[in-house]
């Protein structure tokens, strides 16, 4: 087993990987400049989503019936404990950060570093989306609504609920806002964000790599223990439900999850090369290879060699080889693990041969 399976290949970038972004081939120009005109589509949809979930986020909620004797909805209005600014602002630079580290101190990647911003701006668009949505769909009340509302009466009507307009608060967007406690904004906000950022340095750290690392396993849990954290405190300050929660979470993650596998493989995909998204769509020419070596290691600067195109098609799974057996009368070659094409860097040494006797 090779030492260099183990290692992360960090290195501080050189004068001559920066110079390389402004001496390239006419032929590469041209490759990058149609490679960015056939992601402003994405771009675009990516910036509808994120307005769409801003302005849906303007609406009033649906305004439900309650009961002045509801003890759920009767806790004291408390300030909160993780500011609305940090979900976003965690869980938009996460990932950004920990992509701008790789592309820094490791594979010189553009493409990876710009699709885990497109990744991360499509995620979280489509969370603040269907978060709003459900919001205002729901319009359930926060456990503080009594406390926002302050009513002008202390019992119910004989055999009647209420509702807002027994409120005396003269704050409506203060008071709409506790009418929109399902789901947990900052518990969706949290977990889409960080569990985009927990794949991302899993596959990034080739947490799949079979071999058994605990910091692997640290750094991809901690992501999601802070997301945890800000989801508990939402109940502990009065602003959410358990169920509001638990739902914000679970909502959160799927969509991070969805957000993150559009542009990069299964994080934990043990047959692949996991730490690289898709292939670029348009492949670089066989002839462009030698650009996108760093410290003539073959590890890309911009692209890689899985992503050079080699026909018509190309794909992230190279063909399997075969471990023929010399010494035995008769053998049944197995396939080898599949390990990335064209880069010792990631080679693996282990070969596996069943011996059938001759008798």
């Amino acid at each position: 087993m090779s030492t260099k399976e183990h290692t992360l290949g960090l290195s501080l970038p050189r004068w001559s990987d920066f110079q390389r972004l402004f001496h390239l081939p006419k032929e590469e120009r041209r490759r990058r400049w149609s490679l960015f005109k056939n992601y402003i589509p994405d771009w675009i949809i990516v910036a509808l989503i994120n307005m769409a979930g801003g302005l849906i986020g303007k609406l009033g909620p649906r305004h439900r019936e309650f009961s002045l004797s509801d003890q759920s909805i009767q806790y004291s209005n408390h300030y909160s404990y993780v500011p609305n600014f940090v979900p976003p602002l965690v869980s938009y630079t996460s990932p950004v950060l920990c992509a701008l580290f790789f592309l820094v101190f490791r594979r010189r990647n553009w493409h990876d570093f710009h699709c885990t911003v497109l990744g991360i701006f499509l995620a979280m668009g489509l969370n603040n989306t269907a978060t709003n949505v459900v919001k205002n769909a729901a319009g359930r009340l926060r456990p503080d609504f009594i406390d926002r509302c302050q009513p002008n009466i202390t019992e119910n009507p004989k055999l009647k609920l209420v509702d807002y307009t027994v409120c005396t608060q003269t704050d409506l967007a203060y008071l709409h806002e506790g009418m929109r406690s399902f789901p947990s904004g900052h518990a969706s906000l949290a977990f889409c964000g960080l569990t985009f950022t927990s794949l991302y340095l899993a596959s990034h750290l080739r947490y799949n790599d079979q071999r058994g690392h605990a910091y692997k396993t640290i750094v991809f849990y901690l992501p999601l223990f802070f997301a945890g954290l800000i989801g508990i405190s939402r109940t502990a300050d009065y602003h959410h439900h358990w169920q509001d929660v638990l739902a914000g979470s679970i909502m959160g993650a799927f969509i991070g999850w969805f957000g993150y596998r559009t542009y990069f493989p299964a994080a934990f995909d043990p047959n692949i090369p996991t730490d690289r998204p898709y292939p670029s769509r348009i492949p670089k020419p066989a002839n462009l290879a030698h650009i996108g070596e760093s410290h003539g290691r073959v590890l890309p600067v911009d692209d890689d060699p899985l992503q050079m195109e080699t026909g018509s098609s190309y794909s992230m799974r190279k063909p399997e080889p075969t471990a023929p057996c010399s010494t035995c009368q008769l053998s049944v070659h197995v396939s080898l693990p599949d390990t990335p094409a064209s880069n010792d860097y990631y080679g693996r040494t282990h070969e596996t041969i069943i011996h059938i006797p001759s008798n």
